[in-house]
């Protein structure tokens, strides 16, 4: 009835300080409280931590790519959970490399871009309440430059009146540690050839290829899209004639479709037919996602992914062996697609859901311009011109590329 008492609780001193009607008016305050006293107390000289807000962890180790901007990219996520009743906001994330030295400071409208909530892709730095959010980072350095692992400085915010800011005292952890991959990127052929493609989607900015990420087996997250890659046809500054409600409008619809490299065919998924763009269909098997699709082994445990292929353009079946530059099928616009493309990845499984996304660069294609999606408006792209021989690099996100018509 409103008496403080102690008690030994573990080997913890624990100081009951609030009475049954006070705790249920004001439970946060007196959890706080106590809270604040057991980490001040002199009870023990051992420093066992400090509580915080979040939990952080990486999803699995960096992976690095040489982009067609000349600079490497390493490429992770941290997956950061919110252990209080209420939201927060991330206000940046550092991260360190060896003895503490700064690489990169992410903060306002980039951080607010990197953080998303997990399937949805819900894109703020607002961590609802104990609930979850992914921050991709894309650390930018120089060739050769990164590091074999890095750490972080995160830090936060709570509302304005929260309850819970002792507890969270200061706003800010230190952690976590992630490890660097420095696997080298796969080395492959462009898999169409002509004037004027766009990486519609790829690594390393935020969208939708780079924000895939699916909980397998209720024991790890997978990213089986980072590096994928959408390649568009473009002329001028637009994809399509007309209005782009057919599929034969597109500049890119047809194309012949390459092998990679030298490889096996190991699955293909055939029969779908092309939709109308803009009308996404409803798959019925999770075979049905990449639309009619061939998975082509190139190498031990590396897997060349080729989607939304034309109906009945497949060239290859099961089994074949095939050389690279050889057919694989026609550019279409088979399973949920929006209009004709390509989707091309490297997985280190056949399987482009479970598997993780492996980091490739094309031997050789010029960078004639990149899109500002931001200026573009409507059906017209802002392309900002520009030239350059680019060798064993990755075509990044909204890059314009020229591939070759023959090897190089």
């Amino acid at each position: 009835m409103g008496k403080s008492y102690a008690q030994v609780f573990g080997g913890r001193l624990v100081i009951r300080l609030c009475g049954t009607e006070s705790f249920l008016r004001d439970w946060r305050m007196c959890l706080a409280g106590a809270a604040v006293f057991i980490f001040a107390s002199g009870a023990s000289a051992e420093d066992y931590g400090r509580p915080t807000a979040i939990l952080v962890s990486p999803i699995h180790e960096a992976q690095v790519v040489r982009g067609d901007d000349g600079m490497d990219h390493v490429e992770y996520e941290l997956l950061v959970v919110s252990v209080f009743p209420e939201p927060l906001t991330l206000s940046s994330v550092t991260v360190l490399g060896p003895e503490g030295k700064e690489l990169m400071r992410m903060d306002g409208a980039v951080l607010a871009a990197a953080t998303q909530t997990l399937f949805a892709k819900t894109a703020s730095p607002v961590v609802p309440a104990s609930a979850a959010v992914s921050v991709d980072v894309d650390l930018i350095l120089p060739p050769g430059a990164a590091p074999e692992r890095v750490t972080h400085r995160i830090a936060y915010t709570l509302k304005p009146d929260s309850q819970l800011g002792l507890l969270a005292d200061p706003p800010e952890v230190d952690a976590p540690e992630v490890a660097i991959s420095h696997q080298a990127a796969i080395v492959i052929r462009p898999p169409v050839k002509g004037d004027g493609w766009l990486a519609g989607a790829a690594c390393c900015k935020p969208n939708v290829h780079r924000d895939e990420r699916i909980a397998i087996n209720a024991s790890r997250i997978e990213t089986a899209e980072t590096f994928a890659v959408d390649l568009v046809r473009v002329r001028q500054d637009r994809i399509f004639d007309g209005d782009g409600k057919a599929v034969e409008q597109y500049y890119g619809f047809g194309e012949d479709v390459l092998a990679v490299a030298d490889g096996t065919v190991v699955s293909v998924h055939d029969g779908m037919s092309d939709q109308t763009p803009f009308v996404l269909m409803t798959p019925k098997s999770t075979s049905d996602y990449g639309g009619n699709n061939v998975m082509l082994q190139i190498a031990p445990n590396v897997f060349a992914w080729y989607a939304h292929l034309r109906e009945r353009s497949i060239a290859v079946k099961v089994g074949d062996a095939v050389k690279a530059g050889a057919p694989i099928g026609k550019l279409g616009n088979t399973g949920p697609s929006e209009g004709p493309h390509l989707h091309l990845g490297l997985l280190d499984k056949p399987d482009p859901i479970a598997g993780r996304s492996l980091p490739f660069v094309f031997d050789s294609f010029v960078l004639v311009g990149a899109v500002d999606f931001d200026k573009s408006e409507g059906d017209r792209l802002a392309i900002m011109a520009q030239s350059r021989q680019v060798r064993s690099e990755y075509p990044l996100y909204g890059g314009v590329l020229n591939l070759p018509s023959v090897a190089q």
